[in-house]
C-alpha cells in the first residue's frame, strides 16, 4: 500500500515540476499591424494578409515560392523591374497593392503609406521624421492592438503575432 500510495505522489508531482519549469509556448495567433499616413520604410515578412496604397515610392515584394498560385497585385505602377523570378519593384504614384494567403517578403519606401497587416511575422519600420529638413509628421502605426503612435525614426524591429495566453 506505502509503494502504491510513494507511486501515486511521483506520478502528480513529477509533470507539475516539469510544467513549472517549461519556458512559455511560442505565439501562436495572427497579429495586426495599421500604418496611418506614413512616410519612410516598411519591411515586413509575414505569412498571412496585407493590403495597402501609397501616394508616392516603390514596393518591392518577393514571393520565395514563386510557383505556387499565391500572387502579389499590384496595381498602377508606372514603372515594374523584374529581378530574377522571385522579386518585382513596382514605383509610381497612387499604388494600390495586396499580398494575400502564403509568405511574401514586402519592402515599401514611400509617403502616404496605408498599410493593414494580419499574420505571423517579423519586420522592420523606419520613419522619416526629421525636424531640422522639416518633416515634423511621419505617420503613425499600431502593432498588435496597441494604441497608435509616431513612426520611429530609427530603424526598430517588431514581431507580428499575438502573445500567448497566460496560464
Amino acid at each position: 500500500m506505502r509503494k502504491l500510495l510513494v507511486l501515486f505522489l511521483t506520478l502528480l508531482v513529477v509533470p507539475a515540476a516539469y510544467s513549472a519549469t517549461r519556458p512559455p509556448p511560442p505565439p501562436t495567433g495572427d497579429g495586426t499591424l495599421s500604418v496611418r499616413e506614413g512616410r519612410g520604410m516598411l519591411y515586413l515578412s509575414v505569412r498571412g494578409s496585407i493590403t495597402g496604397r501609397f501616394d508616392r515610392g516603390k514596393i518591392t515584394i518577393t514571393d520565395p515560392n514563386p510557383y505556387d498560385s499565391n500572387r502579389a497585385v499590384v496595381y498602377g505602377a508606372s514603372r515594374t523591374t523584374y529581378r530574377g523570378d522571385k522579386t518585382t519593384v513596382y514605383q509610381g504614384r497612387n499604388i494600390p497593392f495586396r499580398t494575400i494567403g502564403a509568405l511574401f517578403h514586402t519592402r515599401i519606401e514611400g509617403r502616404g503609406i496605408f498599410l493593414s497587416a494580419v499574420g505571423r511575422g517579423q519586420g522592420l519600420v523606419d520613419g522619416t521624421g526629421n525636424p531640422s529638413a522639416g518633416v515634423f509628421y511621419d505617420g503613425v502605426w499600431s502593432l498588435n492592438d496597441q494604441p497608435y503612435r509616431s513612426l520611429p525614426d530609427e530603424l526598430t524591429r517588431f514581431v507580428l503575432s499575438t502573445t500567448p495566453p497566460s496560464r
